[in-house]
């Protein structure tokens, strides 16, 4: 592949078990999810296409979203759409071993351990009273 600014993001391509706790927030009981999820390269790897196959609790939700670079803002985004019927847009950056993912209700940061195998981080959500609230602490890890 010749380097492009999707190169450095190839360290998500293939698949991650993922396991999380998710915490306590004004709007969601505490709980717990895993999930699997799968990236992979669209042809020309212009993109990458990434799935989920997650449970919260009992409750299977999947979905699908599509990661590239906006050459008009200079900036990776991610577009998601999950099977409730949601569709959000996300800015994200992978800087070093720090991978953000900024959205306007959620957001996310994490860590790759030395050797890609595992992504450990937190995501946030933003509340109605409290401001951005500790959400889902979770682990990837490269199947």
């Amino acid at each position: 592949m010749t380097a492009t600014k999707m190169s450095r993001l190839a360290v998500f391509i293939g698949t991650w078990n993922t396991s999380g706790e998710v915490l306590e927030t004004e709007t969601s009981p505490a709980g717990a999810m895993s999930a699997t999820d799968s990236y992979r390269w669209l042809a020309g790897q212009h993109f990458i296409v990434h799935d989920a196959d997650a449970r919260f609790g009992t409750q299977p939700v999947r979905s699908m979203e599509v990661i590239g670079y906006d050459r008009a803002t200079g900036k990776h985004v991610a577009r998601s759409y999950d099977d409730q019927g949601v569709s959000e847009v996300f800015d994200v950056a992978l800087r070093g071993k720090k991978w953000s993912i900024w959205g306007a209700k959620v957001r996310f940061n994490g860590r790759f351990n030395a050797d890609n195998t595992q992504l450990m981080g937190l995501w946030e959500m933003k509340g109605k009273r409290a401001g951005w609230q500790p959400w889902i602490r979770l682990t990837l890890a490269r199947a």
